[in-house]
């Protein structure tokens, strides 16, 4: 029996919330990463061009509690849950919230981005983002050896 809630979510950057500066978004992960770490929960955020894609993954009322208060942050404008499953395990088990700042692995990144017409969580499923994460995950491990959950990705 599946008992890791997963719920994948686009969003967008709120006009009243200002531009998010990487030292913003650093600030708001790192936030994340110590409440989410609290209740068991793990995952991953794409930024890109005032979007979010993430993942929240977990045990069911966890995921839950993280998820309401998304949806509540002012930060986010016209959020929209893109898939809300039970799954077997997380993609994202070591991660409380990962990603990381730009560096030569985000150019990998973005030319996989770039192949597509335009890049819009908001027509995903939930299916082709996870598979989106799962890269944009592996492609850091690899040239950047990260294994900790202590970075942000904004592509």
């Amino acid at each position: 029996m599946s008992s890791i809630r997963r719920i994948t979510y686009a969003s967008r950057l709120s006009a009243n919330s200002g531009l998010i500066t990487p030292e913003g978004l650093r600030g708001i992960l790192d936030a994340s990463m110590r409440n989410n770490a609290r209740v068991g929960v793990t995952g991953m955020l794409l930024c890109h061009q005032g979007s979010f894609l993430q993942i929240l993954e977990g045990p069911s009322s966890a995921v839950e509690f993280i998820y309401k208060r998304v949806k509540t942050d002012s930060r986010h404008h016209g959020l929209k849950t893109l898939a809300d499953q039970m799954v077997a395990a997380p993609s994202f088990p070591k991660w409380a919230m990962c990603g990381k700042n730009i560096t030569a692995a985000d150019d990998e990144i973005l030319a996989i981005i770039a192949s597509r017409a335009s890049f819009n969580p908001f027509e995903m499923n939930g299916s082709d983002a996870l598979r989106l994460l799962k890269t944009v995950h592996a492609i850091h491990v690899r040239t950047a050896g990260l294994q900790e959950p202590s970075q942000v990705v904004q592509v």
